[in-house]
């Protein structure tokens, strides 16, 4: 009997060990859903209490990318949102309104609706963008501090801009979509790091990419890339961290140059999705930013 019971336990460590998103995901955070004008948008809540962060994700990304930012910050006293934007991951599609300018009318009334007005924002690769579009807008509530991820401002060289992709790089990934829109996600996914990942957490991406309607990913992906959010970047008036790869670190002094109140974080040997690539880096510097406001 205790031999088998052994056996028993032991078992039940394999799996754990094997399969850690089965005993651990549900954990970390609440999936919930909320009505938000003519969309029900889904996200993920996690803590308690009024220091708040809210985490933006990225181009056809799911609100589950900010996975180990979780247990770090709740752990810390902070309350946690992160969320799936209009037409990605489990919030509606729509065939309109798939442009930036509408993400952020989005944020704004999911703020509101989750009384986290004043809450510190962290938002990456176009999720910059939607943050941008946020702050010019005069429907929106003045955050308490900021950080922006591995984002840019334009699409496209202008001025003293350095654009870090050129506008026949975007026609190309436009042409590879329609042709072939699985393999291109898969390379897109890969692309994302510099250190190698789970298997398991790629195939999530991609799965969760490829839930996007292509019409709105290539809605979203155009307006990425023949946007100007350049004059948004003087109208930031609260403290802002901007935290890059080595890859863009020119577009984030760029921004840092920009931006009153800013400061400039480049994360080494990390791909674009710099949270998973260097967690304990990137945990840091944002704990370190926000500190004890």
């Amino acid at each position: 009997m205790i031999r088998e019971a052994g056996w028993f336990l032991a078992s039940i460590l394999i799996l754990n060990i094997s399969f850690p998103g089965i005993a651990g995901a549900d954990s970390r955070w609440k999936d919930r859903k909320i009505n938000v004008g003519d969309i029900k948008i889904h996200y993920l809540e996690a803590g308690s209490g009024d220091r708040i962060i809210v985490f933006l994700t990225g181009w056809t990304m799911p609100a589950e990318v900010w996975q180990e930012q979780f247990p770090y910050f709740t752990a810390r006293g902070f309350r946690l949102i992160a969320f799936d934007p209009r037409s990605q991951g489990q919030t509606t599609a729509t065939e309109t309104g798939n442009t930036y300018q509408q993400h952020a009318a989005d944020l704004y009334q999911l703020l509101l609706n989750l009384d986290a007005e004043h809450s510190f924002i962290v938002a990456w690769s176009s999720g910059v963008t939607t943050l941008l579009e946020y702050i010019s807008s005069p429907d929106s509530i003045r955050p308490n501090k900021i950080v922006l991820v591995d984002g840019y401002p334009a699409g496209y060289k202008k001025d003293d801009y350095p654009s870090p992709i050129a506008l026949s790089q975007f026609r190309s990934d436009f042409l590879k979509i329609q042709e072939d829109r699985e393999k291109y996600t898969e390379t897109f996914i890969k692309d994302l790091f510099e250190q190698p990942q789970p298997s398991s957490l790629l195939k999530d991406l991609r799965k969760s990419s490829l839930k996007a309607p292509i019409g709105a990913a290539l809605s979203l992906l155009f307006d990425q890339a023949t946007g100007d959010r350049l004059f948004a970047l003087e109208r930031i008036s609260v403290p802002t961290l901007i935290i890059t790869t080595e890859e863009n670190q020119a577009v984030g002094e760029y921004m840092t140059s920009k931006i009153p109140r800013s400061e400039l974080k480049v994360i080494e040997e990390a791909g674009h999705a710099i949270f998973l690539d260097k967690p304990q880096a990137f945990n840091q510097a944002v704990e370190a930013f926000i500190g004890e406001y």
